[in-house]
């Protein structure tokens, strides 16, 4: 493992996620596009729909690219986090007072993960790794190289007494019911309106006219 004052210390986020959300949108993409093309090709909107598959691949890619620049980096004094879609921000390694490396049971399941909590000495959260987008190496990597006094729970805790225990650990959209309820919303509708959209561009019928 590198210190924090040797070579820098390079982690990425489990690479499955990756390779997971591409096979879904390349599932999603296939499904919707094959049949369009085919009903494109009579109704002269080829053209349309294979710009507006172009467009969703582009985007894919983006978004590739960017996943792959995702990690934390620690050298020189400072840890770099980057996050998917996300501007780097930067925490000075001497502002790390104490660092939590803690076994969680999410919400609905059986299997504890590590997550790790890094506090300043005033108790502010200054950065959190999660077992759902690390693995257990990258987060006791992590926990070594900031040469903070690092503090392990001997037993695993539910998500609950977790925040109960840091509350300031939450991010803006957990423990908020209400609020993952709209963004549960709010996915359905734009997946319904991309369908929709696609629909119309194909020269299907979507409405009773």
């Amino acid at each position: 493992m590198s210190r924090a004052h040797d070579a820098p210390l390079v982690v990425r986020p489990r690479r499955r996620l990756l390779r997971d959300g591409l096979l879904a949108i390349g599932l999603v993409l296939i499904a919707l596009a094959a049949p369009l093309l085919l009903f494109a090709v009579p109704n002269g909107t080829l053209p349309v729909v294979l710009i507006a598959v172009g467009v969703v691949v582009v985007l894919c890619i983006v978004g590739v690219l960017d996943f792959a620049r995702a990690g934390i980096t620690i050298g020189e004094g400072e840890l770099v986090k980057r996050v998917f879609l996300s501007p780097p921000f930067r925490v000075p390694l001497e502002r790390i007072d104490t660092v939590h490396v803690v076994e969680v049971y999410p919400s609905g399941t059986a299997r504890a993960i590590p997550q790790l909590l890094a506090l300043s000495a005033e108790g502010e959260r200054l950065f959190r790794m999660r077992g759902q987008f690390w693995t257990r190496v990258a987060i006791d990597q992590v926990a070594f190289a900031t040469k903070a006094a690092v503090i392990r729970s001997d037993e695993p805790l539910t998500a609950a007494e977790f925040h109960e225990e840091w509350p300031q650990a939450a991010y803006w959209y957990e423990n908020r019911p209400l609020l993952a309820a709209v963004g549960f919303t709010g996915v359905l509708v734009a997946a319904a309106a991309i369908v929709y959209g696609m629909l119309a561009l194909a020269g299907l019928p979507t409405g009773d006219a």
